[in-house]
């Protein structure tokens, strides 16, 4: 597989992100001790408070929000990850894996 879409939804209040049904099932499917979660919500201050500690939060959101644990055995199946703004369809982010 090329590269794992992420649904990215601004709210009032924060950012979903989220990945479709399908793709949980694919995560199932490879590692069978993965948990994908539906959908993960981050308010825009939690947001803005964590980069400034941690860095982007997008690179600690897509471990969790997959459900796998080792980040170097997704490395096996996917190239990249990618965060799509929902409304636009545009790339908000990208990381190689």
């Amino acid at each position: 597989m090329e590269a794992i879409k992420i649904n990215v939804s601004k709210q009032m209040d924060g950012y979903t992100f989220s990945i479709a049904p399908s793709l949980r099932q694919l995560i199932k499917t490879w590692f069978p001790g993965s948990h994908p979660a539906n959908n993960i919500f981050v308010g825009y201050d939690t947001k803005s408070d964590f980069e400034v500690y941690y860095g982007r939060l997008e690179s600690y959101i897509y471990p969790a929000l997959l459900g796998v644990e080792n980040k170097n055995d997704l490395n096996k199946k996917v190239d990249e990850i990618l965060f799509i703004d929902t409304h636009t369809g545009n790339i908000m982010h990208k990381f190689k894996v």
